[in-house]
């Protein structure tokens, strides 16, 4: 979204988008990190949502489930100051919602694309899950009862982010474990805008999981 970092390709949020070379080396919580990212690759099915922590409200979504032949269902809302973005494909037919203009496209129609679990969208692959150590320039990890926060300082030279308005000065990523457990997540952009500085923090949350049963399209569609 964003061009957004997180969610997805088309978003429109203003988040980063990551651009940086991963490299093998790991930081501190890598592991656990790691660990995470596999697990939500693994899901069969669930729902992630990314809020503004300043206004509480939810300001991207997205849910997924795949059929018993491993086919990709999924459906994505967005919005910004702005812009707003909704998107449904089933694999079979898409319908994109930008700034409420519709388009309808089905398989076999040239910007067409379908997903499965052997080809994944970026939204249902580890990639959701930022962990880029390579581009981290400062790690920490801190217990507080049972819960473990991981925190990640990255360096923009290195991820090049892309903001809706404005000019990132500070990127950061916090986890929040218990056990082996992700328990949420959050991005956190420092930027100017306009000559003053302002904070864009979001927190994504990986909810239902395995437990989706259907996927509605957000769209109205008129016959």
């Amino acid at each position: 979204m964003r061009k957004l970092r997180l969610l997805f390709p088309l978003l429109l949020l203003p988040v980063l988008l990551l651009t940086g070379c991963m490299e093998p080396d790991d930081v501190e919580g890598g592991e656990l990190i790691k660990k995470a990212r596999e697990a939500y690759a693994s899901l069969d099915s669930a729902r992630v949502v990314m809020t503004n922590t300043e206004t509480g409200e939810c300001e991207q979504e997205f849910k997924f489930k795949y059929d018993e032949k491993g086919i990709l269902s999924y459906s994505y809302t967005g919005k910004s100051e702005k812009s707003s973005y909704k998107q449904f494909n089933n694999g079979y037919e898409s319908f994109t919602e930008e700034n409420g203009k519709v388009t309808h496209l089905v398989r076999g129609d040239k910007d067409f694309a379908a997903y499965s679990k052997d080809a994944k969208h970026p939204q249902a692959d580890m990639g959701l899950i930022i962990y880029q150590p390579g581009s981290v320039k400062e790690a920490s990890v801190t217990e507080d009862g049972d819960t473990t926060h991981i925190h990640h300082d990255y360096d923009l030279d290195k991820i090049k982010p892309e903001l809706e308005e404005g000019e990132a000065t500070a990127f950061y990523a916090d986890y929040y474990f218990k056990d082996d457990e992700l328990l949420y997540f959050t991005e956190t952009t420092e930027a100017k805008v306009d000559g003053r500085g302002k904070i864009y923090e979001y927190k994504i949350e990986i909810k239902d999981k395995n437990s989706v049963e259907k996927i509605e399209n957000p769209i109205e569609v008129k016959e």
